[in-house]
Formats: structure tokens, C-alpha cells, sequence
């Protein structure tokens, strides 16, 4: 399969990449100039944080990440976590107290309405939780609305690039979630070239290994040998997301239309 697809319409090959469009970071916010985290442990999407930058997480949980990413953009930068879930909020405000780290908060809401401002983060991050809404083209607006000119968003989640029996569907959501809302990826990656995202793509592609028995329920031994097979397009697959807010927006794009995707 393709690697990584490109944000414009045609889907072409790019080479594979941590979030942050490479070692050298994405468009205008080009990563620190030295590793902030040696720690293996650190995700590869979290290394284009840089100290300073204001971050806000579409599903901040339990809260672990957003504590992860406090420490690599140091006092001089802040966090913002935004969950549904009040037990999910509370939980996280627990684990914040206790850790001693200042530059974190954590706001109830919906992220198709996110109590943000606009033009607050530098990066903006969601990871398994895209998949889930209801209305996707309005998460990705309020992401383009809450992200500044030249940040960046970074979308870890499911697609497809060929239709699955609903049944494995189904079943492979117990792993995740978010699989149950995978779609195929050139409509995953509408939502945000509609929005007004110009640049960027998937960095990063992961085949989901399911196992043979579950598989087996649902597909012929050949079909299982596909899915099985890294190098076909059968399966579920899981990608990185990362695309940049152009430094202009044109009049249908920008965060102030009152009309923009109002159907949606």
C-alpha cells in the first residue's frame, strides 16, 4: 500500500515520517532545533513540540498525554485538554494534581464545539477520537478555527482503503474504539482538505494485525492472506494525520464565515 497520501486531491506517494512532516517539522513550525525527550517512551508525534507552543488536545482522557506534552513545551508554554466525559475530566484533574505541573488545564466540552478561542494553539492533537463524532467536518472546522496561521494538527486514527465486512468491523472495535467509524481514506482526509487545510499528509501508516480466528469469521483463507499481507490495501489501517494552516485564509475558508459548512 501507499505509505503516506498526500493532501492534495491526487493521492500520491510520500515517504514515511514521525508527525511533523519529517525531521525537520512541518511548514512554519520547524521543531526544536535539539530533541526536547530522549525518552523512548515519548511518542514520535509529540517530537515536533518545541518549548513555548500552545497545545490543545481534541480528547485529552485520563490525561496522561497532555501531561507528556506540558513537559516538552516547558512553563513558558501551556496545554489545554478538552473531553465529554466529566469522569474523564476529573480523573485527569486528579492525575494533574498530583503530578505538580502548572501549565495544564482540562475543559469539559465537545470538541464539534470546543471551548476554545480562536487562533490559540500552535498544535493541535487528537488521537482515536476523530472517528467517534458524529459530525466529522465540524471537528476538523473547529480544529482550522482553533489552530494558528502556519500550525499544525495532528490526527492519529483508523481508515480503510478498500470496504470490510460489517461484521469485522464490528468485532476489530473492541481493540479500538475508533475503528468502527474507519472510513476510506480519501474521505478521511476530505474533511480537512474542505476545511482549508493546503498542506501536508499522512506520515505515518500502520496495518492493523487481527487475529487469524476473528478473520476467519468473516473471510476466505485467500482474502485472510491479504489482509495479513503488509503490502495490500485490504484491512484496517492505522495513520498519522499531520496538516498546516496556510499563513492566508480565502473568504469560503476562513474561521469567521458564519456560512462555512453550515449543512454540515
Amino acid at each position: 500500500m501507499e505509505t503516506a497520501i498526500n493532501i492534495s486531491p491526487e493521492t500520491e506517494k510520500i515517504t514515511n515520517a514521525a508527525c511533523g512532516c519529517g525531521s525537520g517539522g512541518c511548514g512554519c513550525h520547524p521543531g526544536a532545533a535539539e530533541p526536547l525527550e530522549t525518552d523512548a517512551n515519548v511518542p514520535a508525534r509529540f517530537q515536533v513540540i518545541q518549548q513555548g507552543d500552545r497545545i490543545v488536545e481534541f480528547g485529552s482522557g485520563t490525561g496522561s498525554d497532555a501531561l507528556t506534552m506540558a513537559r516538552l513545551t516547558g512553563s513558558s508554554g501551556k496545554v489545554t485538554g478538552i473531553d465529554h466525559s466529566p469522569e474523564n475530566i476529573r480523573v485527569a484533574q486528579r492525575l494533574l494534581d498530583q503530578s505538580g505541573i502548572n501549565n495544564v488545564e482540562f475543559r469539559f466540552g465537545n470538541i464539534e464545539d470546543a471551548p476554545v478561542a480562536d487562533e490559540t494553539a500552535d498544535i493541535i492533537y487528537a488521537t482515536c477520537v476523530f472517528n467517534l463524532q458524529q459530525n466529522r467536518q465540524r471537528v476538523a472546522d473547529e480544529m482550522y478555527r482553533i489552530v494558528k496561521h502556519n500550525g499544525v494538527v495532528c490526527v492519529s486514527d483508523f481508515v480503510i482503503l478498500e470496504d470490510i465486512p460489517d461484521g469485522l468491523r464490528k468485532e476489530a472495535s473492541a481493540f479500538a474504539g475508533c475503528i468502527a467509524g474507519a472510513e476510506k481514506v480519501d474521505v478521511f482526509m476530505n474533511y480537512f482538505r474542505k476545511t482549508g487545510f493546503t498542506e501536508g499528509g499522512i506520515v505515518e501508516v500502520n496495518k492493523v494485525r487481527l487475529p487469524d480466528e476473528m478473520l476467519g469469521k468473516y473471510l476466505s483463507q485467500g482474502e485472510m492472506d491479504e489482509y495479513n499481507d503488509l503490502d495490500s490495501d485490504k484491512g484496517i489501517f492505522s495513520v498519522v494525520l499531520v496538516v498546516e494552516k496556510p499563513e492566508t485564509c480565502t473568504p469560503e475558508t476562513c474561521c469567521h464565515n458564519p456560512d462555512k459548512h453550515k449543512n454540515n
